[in-house]
């Protein structure tokens, strides 16, 4: 009996974690909805990610696999379960998104001189998100992901280094800070 019991209720779990809801259109669920959260850390690392790992500051990359990426930590408010039954899977194409409560907004400071521009500038009008919102526009964080990967829209000089400040703007006036050193950018 104890079989029978452990082989149904084994069964309810692997299709509840295969299938939300059966459709012809989607036999397997939806994705879920963005879950609400704060974003509790930021992190600054830089393309290209090779070997498992982001680029460090003794590295030399070539200025077109060059990027930087914004790396939220969320912290939830809420858990979105869609199911009913513990350990629900969704496809790999759900990636996780968030509607984040707490940002204003994100800048970018320049601690070192660069591409001739002076220390202490903010540069996030020079840093493009895929859809070539600038940063310094960008002011949306619902229903997105926790990292955002930017391009630079600036020539610097050869073996040049990106060093900066980012701070993340909170709602309720804090800010949080992280400071990073990009590897040396091969412009030729």
């Amino acid at each position: 009996m104890t079989l029978a019991i452990s082989a149904v209720h084994l069964f309810l779990l692997v299709m509840a974690s295969c299938m939300d809801e059966t459709s012809i259109e989607n036999p397997f669920g939806e994705c879920p909805s963005p879950g609400n959260a704060n974003a509790k850390e930021i992190k600054t690392q830089f393309l290209p990610y090779k070997n498992s790992r982001y680029s460090i500051e003794t590295d030399t990359v070539l200025r077109s696999e060059f990027a930087v990426v914004l790396e939220l930590t969320p912290e939830l408010l809420s858990e979105n379960q869609v199911g009913k039954f513990p350990g629900q899977a969704f496809a790999l194409s759900c990636a996780p998104s968030y509607n984040f409560k707490n940002i204003s907004n994100i800048s970018v400071i320049l601690t070192a001189p660069f591409a001739g521009i002076q220390n202490g500038t903010d540069i996030s009008y020079l840093l493009e998100l895929p859809d070539k919102t600038r940063l310094s526009e960008f002011r949306d964080f619902q229903n997105t992901s926790n990292f955002f990967l930017l391009k630079l829209n600036k020539e610097p000089s050869n073996f040049e280094r990106l060093k900066t400040k980012t701070i993340l703007f909170l709602r309720n006036g804090t800010q949080i800070t992280f400071e990073s050193n990009s590897p040396a950018i091969q412009t030729r």
